[in-house]
């Protein structure tokens, strides 16, 4: 569990270190591990000493890869299965066995890999709607913000949004904040007709946080620079726990999620730390384009959102 909220993407890193340090040290079963960011996103994270990497996959691939791109497997186990969903079933199997803290994503769709989790035989499922949350370290605000969901809900209705909210309550509890302040999207900051969400967020969401959550802060609607200005939430006199102050800015579709945070890592400097929520095990994913920086925070965010879940008995527990 986190002693101090994390503020920044190289406060998380520190931590995940210090959860290794501790004598917790993640590992990390990497699904269809041919893929060369992958390979060399877990060698690194190994070589800084905050993971142990399990490569399930096409060992040649993986070694001709390795070579070519010069990176140095070390101590890195490797795990022979050639065929992708196979691969996908063997990572899966580790984590459902205590072989594995978290699941990576390597050289198989997003959907694939998913699917092989939640399948039945590994158990794995731990609520009824997966999320993704993009915990962003944005130059110019004074901690982490965690935006969701820009992967896998399109459209969440009511019942989706509690999910997603959920998820992005245990993210905000492993990263130590107390309460958690979330601010669900909107382009005004009063319940507006013509946008229906508002209506439902403040009508049934609040009061559902309300009854189901311990120290959760939740605000309804709220405009992105009111979320995370105190100064523009004065001058448009929005007042709450939430307004200017948000740990996580909870959206009300995929693309609003993904044009905001898109925004943000190309045009402003932001560093990306990205999980899927709601396995009994985080599951992390990197892409091509994300920086050095980018991977690591992604792969330190999973192992300190695992030991939150394993520290905490999380799954043990109804609610959050």
């Amino acid at each position: 569990m986190a002693q101090h909220t994390l503020r920044s993407a190289d406060q998380l890193i520190e931590r995940a270190k210090a959860i290794a340090h501790e004598g917790r040290k993640k590992r990390v079963a990497v699904a269809a591990a041919q893929d060369v960011d992958v390979i060399g996103a877990v060698a690194q994270a190994q070589a800084d000493g905050f993971i142990a990497g399990v490569l399930v996959g096409d060992i040649d691939s993986i070694r001709e890869l390795a070579d070519q791109h010069h990176i140095d497997l070390g101590k890195l186990e490797l795990v022979d299965q050639k065929n992708v969903t196979e691969a996908a079933h063997a990572a899966a199997d580790l984590a459902a066995h205590d072989g594995a803290d978290l699941i990576m994503k390597g050289f198989l769709p997003t959907s694939a890999l998913l699917k092989t989790v939640l399948d039945k035989r590994h158990n794995l499922r731990a609520t009824d709607t997966l999320s993704h949350c993009a915990v962003l370290d944005i130059p110019g605000y004074h901690k982490l913000l965690n935006f969701t969901d820009g992967g896998m809900v399109v459209k969440p209705d009511v019942r989706q949004k509690l999910a997603i909210l959920e998820n992005a309550v245990l993210v905000g509890r492993a990263l130590g904040c107390n309460p958690v302040k979330v601010a669900l999207s909107g382009a005004v900051n009063t319940p507006e007709a013509r946008m229906p969400h508002t209506l439902t967020d403040r009508e049934e969401i609040i009061p559902e946080v309300a009854r189901r959550m311990k120290d959760v802060l939740v605000q309804a609607p709220v405009t992105f620079d009111v979320a995370v200005s105190p100064d523009l939430a004065a001058v448009h006199r929005v007042e709450g726990g939430v307004a200017g102050d948000a740990d996580v800015f909870l959206v009300d579709s995929i693309e609003e999620c993904n044009i905001v945070v898109k925004s943000l890592i190309h045009f402003a400097a932001t560093i990306f730390a990205g999980v899927i929520v709601g396995a009994r095990v985080p599951v992390s994913l990197v892409s091509r384009t994300d920086t050095v920086m980018n991977k690591k925070a992604s792969l330190a965010l999973a192992c300190v959102l695992a030991d939150y879940y394993q520290q905490s008995r999380i799954w043990d527990q109804e609610g959050v």
